[in-house]
């Protein structure tokens, strides 16, 4: 079932600023970089060994990082755990009665993100990760 955190990812208004700031922290630049114009973001990311940190920071006005920083500001967006196998992640939670958001449901197949929803923990979305 669960392996351990995969990421972390951290909403911030100005992402430029926000990597000098985490640079400075981690003493460490920033690994590599990547844009989803269709999701409206920007990322940023730490890696270490096999995790990392992701920043993210919204393109524009729409998509779910402009909504998240609108609505709570910035802060950490979500934690995606390791699984070592979904399917059977899936069912166990699933038997357990907890909500999960972009589950296909009982005999069909992953296609997308799944994640648990944050009302379920206490506020924090948790993503599910099998690699």
């Amino acid at each position: 079932m669960f392996k351990g955190v995969d990421h972390v990812v951290i909403a911030v208004n100005d992402i430029e600023e926000s990597v000098g700031r985490y640079e400075s922290i981690y003493g460490m630049k920033v690994s590599d970089r990547s844009q989803s114009e269709p999701a409206g973001m920007t990322m940023a990311f730490f890696r270490f060994d096999d995790n990392y940190v992701e920043l993210v920071s919204k393109l524009g006005d729409a998509g779910p990082i402009a909504k998240r920083l609108a609505d709570k500001g910035e802060g950490v967006h979500l934690i995606a755990m390791k699984v070592d196998n979904l399917e059977a992640t899936l069912t166990e939670l699933r038997d357990k009665g907890i909500r999960l958001v972009g589950d296909p449901g009982p005999g069909n197949p992953v296609t997308g993100q799944v994640f648990i929803h944050p009302a379920m923990t206490g506020g924090v979305l948790t993503q599910l990760v099998e690699r």
